[in-house]
Order: C-alpha cells, then sequence, then structure tokens
C-alpha cells in the first residue's frame, strides 16, 4: 500500500508541473512540453472524407489533411487550416492541366490550360486568378474568365510572339481569395527561329537566296533584323527591295525593322510621236513582299513604296499665220521621274515635233523626291519680210510634263498649250498686232501618272501582323499593303 500511494502522489506532481518528453524540466504553463532536435510531432493524418467522418467532433480536434497539405483544427463549427481565422474564410484547392507546353511559332504561337478552382470552406466567394511571375518579352497572357465564385474553371491562354527569346520559363499562376493566397507552377518553353541580321546596305534583297541555310522544303520561323541606317533598295520597278523569298508556304517571319526598305522609282513618260503626244507615266515599284505569314515590328524603320512616274504632254497645231500662210508648231515636255531614283522623261527616237522640255531625274535615299515635269518656257520670235511688209510671230508654248510622285504618290498628268500672237508691220504705215489664240482652245486628253508601288505587297494569301490592308502614307510607311 505505501508503494501505490507513494506512485500517486508521484503522479499527481507530474501532472501538476506539466508532462515533459525529450526534457527534464518542462516549461510550467506546458501541460505537456516535447523537445527534440531530430524528430516532430506527428498528428493524425486524414483524408477530408475521413476527416468529415469524425462523429461530434471536439472543439480544438487537430489533424492533417493529407489531401491539402494543411493543419487544420475544429472550431466547434466547422474545420479551419491552421492559418484561417472563421468559417467563412475563403479556403480553395487550385489545379493546372496540363502543367507545361511548348512554342514553336509554325504549329502554334498560343498555348492553353484549364485552371480548376475548388472551394473548400466559406461561402461563395471570388477568386481572382493573376500571373504572378513576369513573363518573356512578346508574351501576353489572358485568363478566360479572370475571376470565378467559389467552385469552377478557367482557360489560361499564353501567346507568343515570334521575338520572344527561347527557354524554358516556370511562370508562377495565383489566385487569390481574400488573405488566401495559392500558386501552381506552369512551364513554358519557346523554342528558337532562325536568326538574321541585316547590318549592310543592299539591294534586291532576298531572303532565301541570301540565307540558303534556311530550310525552304519545311516550315520555319525566322526573325529578321534590319539594323538602323541599313537601306535596303530595288534595282528596277519588277523587283522589290525585299522579299521573303521562297519560304515553305507554313513558314513564319518576323522583322524587327530600324532601316529602310525602297522601292525603285517609276520613269517619267518620254515625248511621244502622232498622234499620241501624252504617254502615261511608269508605276513605281515595291518595297517588299511578303509569301507567308509576317509579323511586322517597326522601329522607327521605313517601308516605302517608289514613287509613280510623271506623264508625258504635247500638242502640234497648224496655224495660218496673216499674209506668210500656214505655220506647224510642235511642243512636248516628259514627265518627272518617281522617287526613288526614277529617270525622267527623254525625247523618243521618232519623235517629231519641234521642241521637247526633258523632264527631271528623281532623287535617291529615305528623302528622296520625285522629279518635276519637263517645263515649256521657251519664247520664239519669227520675222518674216515680204518687202511690203515685215512680219513678227511670236510662239508661246505653255505646259509641264508631269511631276513624277513622292514616295507612295502616283505620278501626276500634265498641262500643255501653245499660244499664237505678233504683229504686221507694212513698210508705210502702223503696225497691226494679232492675235491666233491658243490651242487647244479647251481640254484635252491628257495621260495620267504612273501608281505608286506598294509598300508591302502580300502574295499567296500571306498576311501582315499587325497591319491591315490599306493605303498608308505616314512618316513610316508610304504605299499600299495588300494582295
Amino acid at each position: 500500500m505505501r508503494g501505490i500511494f507513494l506512485g500517486l502522489v508521484g503522479t499527481g506532481l507530474l501532472w501538476s508541473q506539466g508532462v515533459g518528453i525529450g526534457i527534464l524540466q518542462p516549461d510550467s504553463a506546458a501541460i505537456l512540453h516535447l523537445e527534440s532536435n531530430r524528430k516532430g510531432l506527428l498528428v493524425p493524418r486524414l483524408t477530408r472524407a475521413q476527416r468529415d467522418a469524425i462523429q461530434n467532433p471536439p472543439w480544438g480536434l487537430i489533424i492533417f489533411n493529407v489531401q491539402d497539405s494543411v493543419i487544420e483544427y475544429f472550431n466547434g463549427r466547422c474545420w479551419l487550416p491552421a492559418y484561417a481565422e472563421g468559417c467563412d474564410d475563403c479556403n480553395f484547392s487550385l489545379s493546372i492541366n496540363p502543367p507545361s507546353g511548348i512554342i514553336d511559332h509554325v504549329n502554334n504561337q498560343a498555348v492553353q490550360a484549364t485552371i480548376t478552382l475548388t472551394q473548400l470552406a466559406g461561402t461563395p466567394q471570388p477568386i481572382a486568378l493573376q500571373v504572378y511571375s513576369t513573363l518573356p518579352p512578346y508574351t501576353n497572357s489572358v485568363f478566360s474568365p479572370p475571376i470565378l465564385t467559389g467552385s469552377g474553371s478557367a482557360t489560361l491562354e499564353i501567346e507568343v510572339e515570334p521575338l520572344a527569346p527561347a527557354g524554358t520559363y516556370p511562370i508562377v499562376i495565383q489566385a487569390v481569395c481574400g488573405n488566401t493566397i495559392k500558386n501552381v507552377i506552369y512551364t513554358l518553353t519557346i523554342e528558337p527561329c532562325y536568326q538574321v541580321n541585316i547590318v549592310n546596305s543592299t539591294s534586291d534583297y532576298n531572303l532565301t537566296l541570301a540565307n540558303p541555310q534556311i530550310p525552304t522544303a519545311q516550315p520555319v520561323c525566322v526573325v529578321v533584323h534590319t539594323h538602323p541606317g541599313v537601306e535596303i533598295t530595288a534595282t528596277q520597278t519588277a523587283l522589290p527591295a525585299f522579299t521573303t523569298g521562297n519560304l515553305h508556304p507554313q513558314s513564319v517571319v518576323a522583322i524587327l525593322h530600324e532601316g529602310a526598305f525602297l522601292g525603285k522609282g517609276g520613269d517619267g513618260a518620254s515625248g511621244a510621236p502622232l498622234p499620241n503626244y501624252s504617254l502615261p507615266g511608269a508605276p513605281g515599284g515595291d518595297a517588299m513582299h511578303i509569301t507567308v505569314r509576317t509579323y511586322l515590328y517597326l522601329r522607327n524603320g521605313h517601308i516605302f513604296g517608289g514613287g509613280g512616274g510623271g506623264a508625258s504632254v504635247g500638242v502640234e497645231q497648224n496655224f495660218n499665220i496673216p499674209i506668210v500662210g500656214n505655220l506647224t508648231i510642235g511642243i512636248s515636255a516628259g514627265g518627272g521621274g518617281g522617287a526613288q531614283l526614277g529617270t525622267g522623261g527623254r525625247p523618243s527616237g521618232n519623235f517629231t515635233i519641234g521642241y521637247f522640255a526633258p523632264g527631271q531625274d528623281a532623287t535617291g535615299g529615305l528623302t528622296a523626291t520625285g522629279g518635276q515635269g519637263g517645263l515649256l518656257t521657251l519664247v520664239w520670235t519669227y520675222t518674216v519680210s515680204l518687202g511690203v511688209a515685215d512680219v513678227d510671230v511670236t510662239v508661246r508654248p505653255e505646259g509641264y510634263g508631269g511631276k513624277g510622285g513622292d514616295y507612295g504618290y502616283p505620278g501626276r498628268e500634265g498641262f500643255v498649250r501653245v499660244c499664237i500672237d505678233g504683229r504686221v508691220r507694212p513698210a508705210i504705215g502702223p503696225s497691226v498686232p494679232f492675235s491666233l489664240g491658243c490651242y487647244p482652245p479647251g481640254n484635252i486628253i491628257l495621260q495620267s501618272g504612273g501608281g505608286a508601288g506598294y509598300a508591302v505587297r502580300r502574295i499567296g494569301g500571306a498576311t501582315l501582323i499587325p497591319y491591315p490592308d490599306s493605303n498608308y502614307l505616314t512618316g513610316l510607311i508610304r504605299g499600299r499593303i495588300g494582295p
């Protein structure tokens, strides 16, 4: 009996001091004091279903939720994660499927994943989705929808442009509901494109001919960088300054453009024989041809279609001069050349009329302008002596050939007429002035100038992103974009 009594006394003293495991003197405020540098406290590990099957759980009961990887306690009303403050706090699970994606630019420019949210506790509340990490350059993301109320799913789409740097990027997807924040990781892989750098000015640039290492029998992605100060010009109006060449039709090209693509200017029209004293100017050449889907990034780069050549003008007229009789007068003026380097109109080999004013050549380079049409300013004065009188005949041609177009502009039509007046000076008596007027007395049919070259001509259904088809006359694009 004495031993039993002492044991009970010892037990009473032990509980009055608290129980220590791994420590001889437990803290006086603790009923159970655990100490270890090698082991931890293992509470019961339950699934949600096992947890919810506990009958009448007491207030303060603790478990480890193996599905949500969180310690939970019962507060008398609901099971709460250790970090939650009340039953109405938002508690949810977050998952993503698939957890990764690959962009190769040819077969896909975007990837999608499904974000699934399951609200585990609390009243249904708005849960906002966001990409928490910094995306690579030229990459955009969108959630649809961006906010879920309670449980549900949203679609994440990540779109990647060809200029995005290649690599593998972990992307943190975050869901926020009240004070609760959860994250999942999506792994994005961006495959590389062929890289082409154009650092020197050149002419008639064909992407595939200039870079034979780029395959043409299979779809590829190519990034072209034209550096500042580089001018790519065309030597003929039939050729573009730059073309994507003979790439596979399903290929993708991105152009980071800091230089200039300059289409060849159309030539001004030359003088013409009878009966067509007016000829149309030649059209300008194109700056760029694309044969595949192309992304265009203008970084102070210029794309200018060649200016159209100006039209030539001319007239020939027979005038009946008093006393003298018939006098045939013929004049003509050539059109100006279109920017870039269009040639002004010259007399043709079988030019038959009396006077021709050549058109001016256009200048070249980024600041080129169209040439002026030939200007008819020469005044002729003829004096015919007939013994009894002298006849002074003054021929005044008026007109000009069509001006060559500046970049992105067509050439113009011209204007022409010839006027005759004079005086008869008899041997005896005062002079008698006369005027035969001007020809033509009204409008005559004059040809138009040549059309401007395209800024970008789309071939075979190729698309240009992000520029819609239209006629552009801006500081960076001059000329039409279209098929």
